[in-house]
């Protein structure tokens, strides 16, 4: 069964009915579900945006549509009706639903009591449907695990597939006997709860779910030992401090960002080309949405 059917479990009925109608064949190929107030379900898939009423049984079609009213019904089915218990991530915009499906938040903020930022009333949602896929890599980039490996960046636009990227160097990474550290602060590299971990971890990888990278590499090189520590989507100063500290204790870094080339990353970390290169072997920088998981080039540092 897809994960698709997995990430729409909490949408109250009937619109969780309409979707599950979705054949598995087509439902392999959505990587969001988009519901927004007063207009109908899309779908983002490789071939672009696809309303959801262009693939679902006519009969169906009318549920394939939200008013205001219905869309908060889906944003609390999708909490459980706990929505304190995400409060924390809502602060971020988002919240991960188990099986690492991530939700992304719009609407109207508001300051709390505490000076931070509190959703008020939802306009829409994002569900990024999170998959455990794993892909070969190339023979250039195996090579260079053979070797050895050093910290190494994996560098793309939102939906291109760094997470995919960073889950199969990671497994060849455990592969090849090394202890890693995996800090998934929300919840889609390798995302574990109260059932447990997922049965595709590697075997020599500890995960830290739900905490903040700058803590979770703490954490990681006081008590946990790793030779390389993987994190997503890297990109406050702070996080690349407490890295450059971590590599002073000969941990290597394997970490994602949202860049399109070596300057986005340059001025990212206010670091030249010749800093990073004390940091990280390579870089590797990935297509489009479109071409999700395909190396556009892979720059040695």
């Amino acid at each position: 069964m897809d994960e698709y059917y997995n990430a729409i479990e909490r949408l109250p009925q009937p619109f969780r009915s309409a979707l599950m109608q979705l054949p598995t064949f087509m439902a392999q190929q959505v990587h969001e579900i988009r519901i927004r107030s007063g207009r109908p379900i899309v779908f983002s898939t490789p071939n672009g945006q696809v309303l959801a009423e262009n693939l679902i049984s006519k009969t169906q079609q009318a549920h394939l549509y939200t008013n205001h009213e219905q869309l908060q019904e889906c944003f609390y089915g999708l909490c459980e009706r706990s929505v304190y218990i995400y409060e924390k991530q809502l602060i971020q915009g988002f919240f991960t639903l188990p099986g690492g499906h991530r939700v992304g938040v719009a609407g109207s903020f508001h300051k709390t009591k505490e000076n931070l930022l509190g959703i008020q009333t939802i306009t829409s949602l994002n569900i990024r449907i999170a998959r455990a896929i794993f892909q070969p890599l190339p023979q250039e980039l195996s090579s260079h695990l053979d070797t050895g490996f050093r910290g190494m960046i994996i560098a793309g636009a939102p939906g291109s597939g760094k997470t995919t990227f960073l889950r199969s160097i990671l497994k060849e990474l455990s592969n090849r006997g090394l202890k890693t550290v995996v800090i998934d602060e929300r919840s889609e590299l390798l995302p574990c709860g109260s059932w447990g971990v997922p049965c595709h971890t590697p075997l020599h990888c500890d995960i830290l779910t739900g905490c903040e990278k700058v803590y979770g590499m703490q954490i990681a090189i006081r008590s946990l030992g790793p030779q390389v520590i993987v994190c997503d989507e890297l990109g406050s100063q702070n996080e690349l401090i407490c890295l450059e500290q971590g590599r002073h204790s000969g941990v290597e870094f394997l970490c994602s960002v949202h860049a399109y080339n070596l300057e986005d990353i340059e001025l990212r970390f206010n670091k030249s080309r010749l800093e990073l290169k004390q940091l990280f072997s390579c870089c590797i920088f990935l297509k489009s949405a479109q071409q999700a998981g395909q190396i556009k080039e892979l720059l040695w540092l």
